[in-house]
């Protein structure tokens, strides 16, 4: 007789008695290996014996027959650990860098590098000799210049004519544009025209390709600029091509001055006192409009040589009181000065805090209604001299 349904002859069975003994799960083990395993399975097992095998439970008895029985498990699994360990170290590293690169770009943003191509003091002796040729007459500097170009390279040329031009020539303030470059190279003055027509005239003398050399004319934040009027086209500068690069230059700007700033500028920097009419004179990777241009802080050549960076950089701030921060390349500390104009330092107070090495902070109080110019100075103990690094215009109403 069939004592037992299907059911029950499942849950029972002979022990060694031949009585019935009703069966019972063995002790619960959780694998410890579920890459190797089915996640299904990993979670639904019920029953590990010490035979089982990695892909079905791998703790099963302790951890010295778990390494002895499954080897190529446990090497899956310390694999797998170090792997981990060695993703989390790379992600910290990565991390790190790019935290440090961001504070760099933010002290010293790339677009004010000026490009170093400055290295004249290897000419003195040709440039020496030039002194000595130039009687005042334009052709026969030419001549000179045309017989010594086959000993010099574009870029020595470049740097020969651009020093002779900033240290020969003054600026004329009465000097008319259209003047014969004759006549001024014999008076040795003239305007900033002249300075970029004399440029190519004698570079095209050294057999420099003419291709190469541009006359640029645009808006540009000299002495007689103002954030208050529309700006107009009042400047000429050049650009040349040296060894398949263009050179951003001003020679009007530098005449007179041996610490050059606007010698081969790079572009983003240039055009933050410098916007030519014609875009394609920008030499811009970003190109910006006048309206752009016109709203930038007023910023002399020294602002990029020293990598400078202002907050709220805008030609007019509306507001009676407030602060600027004023980052800067750290080896210009305790140089950094500020100062009201003149005429207008009664009716307002301007002061300047060191926050850090390479930063300070420029606060301001307007005690009279009115437009005031903020100028910011880094001042040479040495000439007893200051220097012009950025004019800002608050608006007090």
């Amino acid at each position: 007789m069939n004592f037992f349904s299907d059911e029950m002859r499942n849950n029972y069975k002979f022990n060694a008695n031949n009585t019935f003994k009703q069966n019972t799960s063995k002790k619960k083990y959780r694998c410890i290996c579920p890459i190797f395993s089915n996640i299904k399975q990993f979670f639904s097992e019920k029953v590990c014996n010490r035979n089982c095998q990695c892909a079905d439970c791998c703790c099963c008895g302790s951890i010295r027959h778990f390494i002895k029985y499954h080897p190529y498990c446990f090497a899956g699994i310390f694999s797998a650990i170090f792997f981990i360990f060695l993703m989390i170290i790379v992600i910290i590293i990565v991390t790190t860098n790019k935290k440090d690169k961001d504070k760099d770009e933010e002290i010293v943003p790339k677009t004010t590098k000026i490009n170093e191509f400055k290295n004249f003091d290897e000419l003195d002796e040709i440039y020496n000799d030039m002194l000595n040729n130039d009687d005042g007459t334009l052709d026969k500097f030419r001549e000179y210049l045309a017989s010594k170009a086959s000993n010099l390279n574009e870029e020595q040329k470049v740097h020969l004519v651009y020093r002779w031009l900033t240290e020969n020539i003054i600026y004329d303030t009465d000097g008319d544009v259209e003047r014969d470059p004759k006549e001024f190279f014999q008076e040795k003055t003239t305007v900033c025209s002249g300075y970029a027509r004399l440029f190519r005239s004698l570079l095209t003398a050294m057999n420099y390709d003419d291709a190469k050399i541009i006359n640029i004319a645009g808006y540009a934040k000299g002495s007689d600029y103002s954030v208050l009027k529309d700006p107009e086209v009042t400047h000429e500068w050049n650009a040349v091509k040296i060894n398949d690069e263009w050179c951003l230059i001003d020679a009007t700007w530098d005449a007179g001055v041996k610490n050059y700033t606007y010698f081969c500028t790079r572009p983003e920097c240039f055009v933050r006192d410098h916007l030519a009419r014609n875009e394609s004179e920008r030499f811009l990777d970003n190109p910006i409009d006048v309206t752009t241009f016109h709203h930038y802080a007023w910023t002399s050549g020294l602002y990029c040589v020293m990598n400078g960076q202002i907050s709220e950089d805008v030609s007019i701030k509306n507001s009676c009181s407030g602060k600027y921060t004023f980052k800067y390349d750290a080896e210009y500390d305790d140089s950094i000065k500020a100062t009201m104009d003149s005429d207008n330092q009664n009716n307002a107070e301007v002061s300047v805090n060191k926050i850090k090495s390479g930063e300070v902070e420029i606060s301001y109080n307007v005690k009279v209604k009115g437009g005031y110019y903020i100028y910011i100075i880094q001042y040479d103990v040495e000439s007893g001299k200051g220097n012009i690094i950025a004019s800002l215009y608050v608006q007090c109403d």
